[in-house]
């Protein structure tokens, strides 16, 4: 369970002093907590003795097996400084080995998610920064580039180390990870958390990034980067209809003050001294869901907007064109019974398709547990692999459903 800090007052005092004092971050931070399910609808605490202790500003948190040994190993983001990764050792404890695989680290990661962008069946990692987008103001023409950090280095408390943007992982093997979000078009402005599926079912995962900062702040766009066949990332959000929203507008009102009255502290009122002042801001996403909202056999995105309702994107895949994929629910018996930190891998038409049971779907959100296979020209799936959390190794070659749901037990 992440935390960020007692801020049991308000967040005002983060405004008024955090900001310029880092001194009084570490002094206010709350360290995350892991929880043990010790059975009968009971939890201990046991992140001490398992080497978690973590006093980061942690928004959030993924985990994947990057060892092969069938435990999880975590990854923990800091909203504002360096990272944190932590290797599971056989499911007693936790070692800290950042610089071991990740050695420079987003400075103000918001969320994460662990995805094979490249069907090599290795577990990549991508990382999303927005705090670096708070630091300097950037023009539109730069909304692709990494942050122009601007704070003096003892706010940034060794940023030397640290990434200013979002980061980008791609897993070699043989535990070497290499930087690559630059290469790959995976930038983009005020990102808040990440989902990830097969937007176009042709077999290789896409990235939705929530993003905007709403207030004072310019607008900024929703992020809808299609994978073209593990090479590049390619910017989609107009060409799909993601953007410019539709709902609510660019601008929303966010308050209205009484000028005549208290509402005058504000500052907003001028020289009105009567009636009530509206105040506008910038629309803003903050988090997303991507699942098959309407059961058609395509994803669907919905997102969850800043004082605003939410936007839900239906897609129209599947009226346009036949397309094939596959449904897996996992059922544990001696797992756990979503089968989550399973590893699942598909073959089909020639190429291998890797999903890591985690039911995420970056910052503030989960995405449904069912994973999502897109089968791309392919009508049959020659096998598919599951390695449980268990240990066990299940494979299926025979009698494999297409273009529809199907659950897999655990034997």
């Amino acid at each position: 369970m992440t935390n960020v800090g007692r801020y049991t007052r308000s967040l005002w005092d983060y405004f008024r002093q955090d900001r310029t004092e880092p001194d009084i971050r570490l002094q206010r931070a709350e360290q995350s907590i892991l929880l043990k399910n010790m059975g009968s609808k009971k939890f201990r605490d046991v992140t001490r003795e398992a080497g978690l202790v973590d006093l980061g500003w942690n928004g959030d948190a993924g985990f994947a097996d990057l060892t092969g040994d069938s435990y999880p190993d975590v990854y923990v983001l800091n909203m504002e400084g360096p990272n944190r990764y932590y290797e599971n050792k056989g499911g007693s404890s936790f070692v800290e080995k950042t610089e071991r695989y990740f050695p420079k680290t987003p400075w103000g990661a918001m969320g994460l998610k662990f995805f094979d962008y490249n069907n090599d069946g290795l577990m990549d990692l991508y990382v999303t920064d927005m705090h670096s987008d708070m630091a300097a103001p950037q023009a539109a023409a730069e909304e692709k580039q990494k942050s122009a950090i601007v704070p003096s280095d003892e706010y940034l408390q060794g940023g030397a180390n640290n990434v200013f943007g979002n980061a980008f992982y791609q897993n070699l093997g043989n535990g070497r990870f290499r930087e690559v979000s630059d290469a790959l078009n995976l930038e983009t402005y005020w990102p808040w958390g990440p989902s990830v599926g097969d937007l176009n079912a042709d077999g290789y995962e896409d990235v939705f990034i929530a993003a905007g900062m709403g207030g004072r702040f310019r607008y900024g766009i929703n992020s809808l980067l299609l994978n073209n066949r593990g090479e590049r990332f390619l910017d989609s959000e107009f060409l799909l209809g993601i953007e410019p929203r539709e709902s609510g507008g660019l601008t929303q009102q966010r308050v209205a003050i009484d000028c005549t009255g208290a509402g005058r502290r504000f500052g907003r009122c001028g020289d009105r001294r009567t009636g009530r002042m509206s105040v506008f801001s910038s629309a803003s996403s903050r988090s997303s869901a991507m699942f098959d909202a309407d059961n058609d056999g395509d994803l669907d995105i919905v997102t969850n907007e800043f004082d605003a309702p939410p936007q839900v994107f239906i897609s129209d895949l599947a009226e346009r064109k036949k397309i094939n994929f596959v449904k897996i629910n996992l059922a544990g018996t001696v797992s756990n019974r979503n089968g989550l930190g399973a590893k699942v891998t598909l073959h089909a038409g020639g190429s291998l398709q890797t999903r890591y049971v985690d039911g995420k779907s970056g910052y503030l959100s989960q995405s449904q547990m069912p994973l999502y296979f897109g089968l791309g020209e392919s009508q049959n799936v020659d096998s598919i692999e599951v390695r449980w959390p268990s240990g066990k190794r299940q494979v299926l070659t025979r009698d494999i459903p297409v273009n529809t749901l199907f659950t897999i037990r655990e034997p």
